[in-house]
């Protein structure tokens, strides 16, 4: 698979939490050529098998879902106005073009701002909050068929830009990219252990996508592989960098032993990482694929990404590439 083309193809999918069914779709018939056999469960999570020799069970989780929107109310003249479907900071909504998925076909919209010449100084001081954004639909034909419940994404194709591919929902499509370069690595290497690839869904509103799945497979051990903030300064803690390697978590999250194997794992193989401490609960399906049962000792893998929950994210391939190449090399060894 090109990495490349393999992330703005992902990018470009649509797949709000709950509203996952096209990025599956896509995924399954590539996953189901390097898995021996592909099934969904009840709450639609996508799962690859690669069967071992039964000696244990490792999960390698990844989420499909994105961050969106849902249609609260139409208004007259066919504006809409929204509430969130994850984590959507208003401000970058603004002088956005955004697709609406009806019953009936897709539906175009763009989100209007006032023209720098008629703002008046309070309106350059602050940024308008959901109670003062609406989504005008009025230019499409089809407006009439929006209806309250119909969900809305972010209307961008994803680019190359230096080598680097920006779009949306990278969070966390790099994440899934990585599991089907790792599965298609997996096919030339001998492992023990029955791997279970997991494309779980609703992670962005804490849904229970990985931790169903989880539970339902009494997983030995688990991978979560998800994104972290890149180039980005947080006081007293590492800044992760995009284009060196995956960030490898450690705190009360990350079982201590899987963590100190797979850095020995890393460091044995020349696989380029970094170093995540994570204090508290990680915000990924880590927290809840760790507690499922009797407990699962869980390791997180982050692929550093800039501008999170925006339509900009930017991942670097060779981060993805290097974060396959480690999951392949852990279930190996």
């Amino acid at each position: 698979m090109n990495t490349k083309e393999l992330l703005t193809q992902l990018s470009n999918l649509d797949g709000p939490s709950g509203f996952e069914t096209m990025v599956l779709d896509a995924i399954e018939p590539m996953l189901a050529r390097v898995c021996d056999r592909t099934w969904r469960n009840r709450v639609g999570t996508l799962v690859g098998e690669k069967k071992g020799s039964g000696k244990k069970k490792v999960g390698i989780f990844a989420h499909v879902d994105e961050i969106g929107l849902v249609v609260a109310k139409v208004e007259e003249g066919n504006f809409l106005r929204l509430e969130t479907v994850g984590g959507v900071d208003p401000k970058v909504l603004l002088a956005q073009r955004v697709k609406v998925y009806t019953k009936k076909g897709t539906v175009s919209g763009i989100v209007g701002t006032l023209p720098p010449h008629l703002q008046k100084e309070e309106h350059r001081s602050r940024f308008p909050d959901y109670d003062k954004i609406f989504v005008d639909v009025s230019c499409d034909s089809s407006a009439d068929k929006v209806r309250v419940g119909d969900v809305c994404v972010f209307d961008v194709k994803a680019m190359e830009i230096n080598g680097k591919i920006c779009g949306k929902a990278l969070d966390n499509r790099a994440g899934c990219a990585s599991l089907l370069l790792a599965a298609e690595s997996l096919q030339k290497l001998k492992h023990e252990s029955d791997v279970y690839f997991m494309f779980s869904s609703q992670e962005e509103i804490n849904g229970p996508g990985a931790g169903s799945i989880a539970y339902e497979l009494e997983l030995d051990e688990a991978i979560v592989v998800d994104v972290t903030h890149a180039n980005v300064k947080q006081g007293a803690f590492p800044t992760i960098k995009l284009g060196e390697g995956p960030a490898l978590a450690v705190g009360p999250a990350i079982d201590p032993e899987f963590y100190k194997r797979s850095v020995e794992i890393a460091q044995r193989n020349g696989v380029k990482t970094q170093i995540e401490p994570i204090p508290a609960r990680s915000g990924t399906d880590t927290d809840q694929v760790q507690i499922t049962r009797i407990g699962v000792r869980t390791l997180l893998v982050s692929i550093p990404l800039m501008y999170m929950h925006t339509p900009v994210e930017v991942v670097d391939p060779k981060d993805v590439e290097e974060t396959a190449r480690l999951l392949a090399l852990i279930v190996a060894e």
